[in-house]
C-alpha cells in the first residue's frame, strides 16, 4: 500500500470522526477481590471515583446494571470475578487528531506513526475515536492486532500485527524484552546528571483519570534516562529515554518522581489536577515522543529498526 493509499483510506473514515455522533457506550469491569462484600453502590462509587452514588442506584433500578448478565438489587454484594455491564447515554466522543503516517507496511506488520491527542483502544470516554477502531474501518480486510501501548498524549512509533501469529510472536519479544524502545522527552528542570536509572515500582490501581502512581508494593519499573542538551534558558532539559519495562505511565511518573515533570504533564505536577480532569489532555500538550523501535521480524527473524522525526513543538 502505497502512503498517498494509506492517507486516503485513513481521511475516508475520519470524516466525519467515527465517534461525531451520539452513541451509547457499553462499560464491562470485573470485580477484583479487595472491593469483594461491597454493595454493587458502593463498589461503582469506588471503583468509578468522579461518579455518584445516585447514578448508580439509577442504573441498578432501571435495569441498565447488571451482574453475570443478570438484574441485581442496590442491596446485592459483589464477589470477586463478578461480570458488571452497564450502558452510558448516548454521547459524542471528544476529538482527536487523525493525522497518522504510514511509516512501514509489509505482509506481516504495520508501523505507524501516532498523532496527540489519540487513544490506541477503547477506554473511558473513547469507544470509536481510537487508532485502532480508525484503522480497522480504514481497512476491513486485514486482522489487525494492537501489541503494545503509548498514551493518548504521546506521540511516535506503533507497531501493529496481521494475524494472531505474528501478533504472538511480536508479544513474546516484548515480554522478553528482546524490543528496544527509545522515547524523546522534554521536560522541566536542569537535570544535572548525565545519565540516570531510575528503579522505581509502579501500582496496579488505576486511579481517578485513569492515572497511576509510584507504589513500593507494585511491579518493578526500570528507565534508562541520557540527557541530550539543557536548555537554561527555557529551564528545560531534552532527554533520550529508554523502558527496560513497559509499566502504564511508566516514562512520565519516573521522571515527575525525580523532579523533571514532562513539559505538558499537568496531571503528573499537581496532585489534584485528575481528580477533575480526565487522563487525556484535550491537545497535543504532552513532550513525550516514542521516536525509535527495533525489534526482530517475525517472519524473516532479521532484527529491524524504524525512526520517527522528532516532532517541531520540540525545537520550539
Amino acid at each position: 500500500m502505497s502512503l498517498c493509499e494509506f492517507t486516503k483510506a485513513i481521511e475516508r473514515v475520519t470524516t466525519p470522526l467515527p465517534g461525531s455522533t451520539p452513541q451509547s457506550v457499553v462499560y464491562k469491569l470485573t470485580v477484583k477481590k479487595r472491593f469483594e462484600g461491597l454493595s454493587i453502590i458502593d463498589f461503582f462509587n469506588q471503583a468509578v471515583p468522579r461518579s455518584t452514588k445516585e447514578l448508580w442506584i439509577s442504573k441498578v433500578e432501571s435495569g441498565n446494571l447488571t451482574v453475570n448478565g443478570k438484574k441485581v438489587t442496590t442491596n446485592y454484594k459483589v464477589k470477586a470475578g463478578d461480570l458488571t455491564q452497564h450502558a452510558s447515554e448516548p454521547k459524542i466522543e471528544p476529538e482527536v487528531n487523525t493525522n497518522i503516517l504510514l511509516v512501514y507496511e509489509d505482509e506481516s506488520i504495520l508501523v505507524v506513526d501516532k498523532p496527540s491527542p489519540l487513544p490506541m483502544h477503547a477506554s473511558g470516554r473513547y469507544a470509536r475515536n481510537t487508532l485502532l477502531n480508525i484503522l480497522t474501518l480504514a481497512f476491513p480486510d486485514k486482522d489487525l492486532k494492537l501489541l503494545h501501548r503509548i498514551d493518548a498524549n504521546t506521540t511516535g512509533l506503533v507497531i501493529i500485527a496481521k494475524g494472531k501469529e505474528v501478533a504472538n510472536n511480536i508479544r513474546v519479544q516484548f515480554e522478553e524484552k528482546q524490543i528496544q524502545k527509545v522515547y524523546i522527552a522534554l521536560v522541566e528542570g536542569i537535570v544535572e546528571e548525565n545519565n540516570i536509572k531510575s528503579i522505581q515500582s509502579i501500582g496496579n490501581e488505576v486511579l481517578v483519570g485513569g492515572a497511576r502512581r509510584v507504589d513500593n508494593s507494585g511491579k518493578k519499573a526500570e528507565t534508562n534516562i541520557t540527557v541530550l542538551e539543557r536548555r537554561n534558558d527555557k529551564n528545560q532539559t531534552l532527554l533520550s529515554v529508554i523502558p527496560l519495562t513497559g509499566r502504564t505511565n511508566q516514562i512520565r511518573l519516573h521522571l515527575a518522581e525525580l523532579g523533571f515533570p514532562i513539559v505538558g504533564d499537568e496531571g503528573h505536577k499537581n496532585q489534584y489536577f485528575f481528580k477533575n480532569n480526565p487522563f487525556t489532555y484535550p491537545n497535543d500538550s504532552l513532550f513525550l515522543h516514542a521516536h525509535k523501535l527495533s525489534f526482530k521480524h517475525p517472519k524473516t527473524k532479521k532484527d529491524i529498526s524504524f525512526k520517527t522525526s522528532i516532532p517541531n513543538k520540540f525545537n520550539t
